[in-house]
């Protein structure tokens, strides 16, 4: 694969990613505060459903994971090959 497209190919899984990644971050940042009582039972379960992808399509998880590792390698490989 060209240097350019692997360029051009990391940005785009990059965007198509982008929304699903902010969602998992907001949850996991509404998680960190589980023990402090600030919400229900029901609303911790509705978040943990929501950060596993458990209640919108349970293996979509699997996809961003290998999404994640592949901007993560693509990544390196960039940065290490400025010019690419």
């Amino acid at each position: 694969m060209a240097p350019m497209n692997l360029r051009k190919l990391h940005r785009i899984v990059a965007i198509i990613l982008s929304p699903f990644l902010l969602l998992l971050t907001l949850t996991g940042f509404v998680l960190f505060f589980r023990n402090s009582g600030l919400y229900s039972n029901e609303v911790k379960e509705f978040f943990v459903g929501l950060h596993t992808w458990e209640c919108i399509a349970p293996y979509i998880g699997i996809l961003l994971g290998i999404g994640v590792l592949f901007l993560t390698i693509s990544g390196v490989i960039l940065f290490f090959k400025p010019e690419a």
